[in-house]
């Protein structure tokens, strides 16, 4: 009973995400009903590699990282998925039966299963629904795009600065510390960086008095002058 509550109070949550704020309230409720609320706690798997995909999910809370195994067992990560997103709902449209990654929570994770197979049909059945979410996922995809050319427009260190600011807390002020629960290493690979290269800028983000990081916490020196390295970076992904 008390699951069937939480689910019912997340409707204003998930209308805040492109694939369901066309949903009428009805048809919302209706698969709020017949999904399912996880929580996770840190490193624990989400879906892995080969299960049947059954489901689609939404992060309400936390982050997840998508990631492949290579066969001499080194890590390859595809992304990091944040709260308010989803993951694993292109397998629902392109109709494919299994999972070809693993997903894992970074830390304490609030998941949000939808049953892929009802969510498909929903959309099959109704033309003009499908066409609204459609639109809302092509506004979505221009945040992605906005990632590569963030990838290729901006060099090492504002890659790192931005990483970093989109991390940070909106209200910390100089001084204040916040965790990032990611290894150096997944974080680098995730900026396209070599790892050593990333420990280098960190020493020098440290060395100029802007943030340090070590042992899973950032502490914020100077907030002024990491925004100004985010706005150095949005200006170069901006004159695009």
């Amino acid at each position: 009973m008390m699951e069937a509550m939480q689910l019912t109070s997340l409707a204003p949550t998930l209308r805040r995400n492109a694939m369901f704020n066309c949903l009428s309230d009805e048809q919302l409720q209706k698969l709020l009903a017949i999904s399912k609320l996880t929580y996770f706690k840190p490193n624990k798997p989400v879906i892995s590699q080969g299960q049947p995909a059954k489901y689609f999910f939404l992060v309400l809370d936390g982050q997840v990282k998508l990631h492949l195994i290579s066969t001499e067992g080194k890590e390859k990560i595809i992304k990091f998925v944040n709260g308010n997103d989803t993951f694993a709902e292109a397998l629902m449209f392109l109709q494919k039966k299994f999972y070809p990654i693993n997903a894992t929570s970074t830390k304490r994770t609030q998941i949000l299963a939808v049953p892929s197979e009802y969510f498909y049909n929903l959309l099959h059945n109704n033309s003009d629904l499908a066409l609204k979410m459609l639109g809302n996922i092509s506004l979505k995809m221009r945040g992605h795009v906005n990632e590569i050319e963030m990838l290729t427009v901006l060099d090492a260190s504002q890659r790192v600065a931005r990483f970093v600011y989109d991390m940070m807390p909106h209200d910390i002020e100089d001084g204040g510390t916040f965790p990032i629960n990611i290894s150096k290493k997944s974080i680098a690979g995730k900026l396209s960086i070599r790892p050593e290269t990333f420990s280098r800028l960190l020493k020098k983000f440290e060395d100029e008095n802007v943030f340090s990081f070590s042992n899973g916490k950032v502490i914020v020196l100077q907030r002024e002058r990491l925004s100004q390295y985010y706005l150095e970076s949005s200006d170069g992904v901006a004159s695009l």
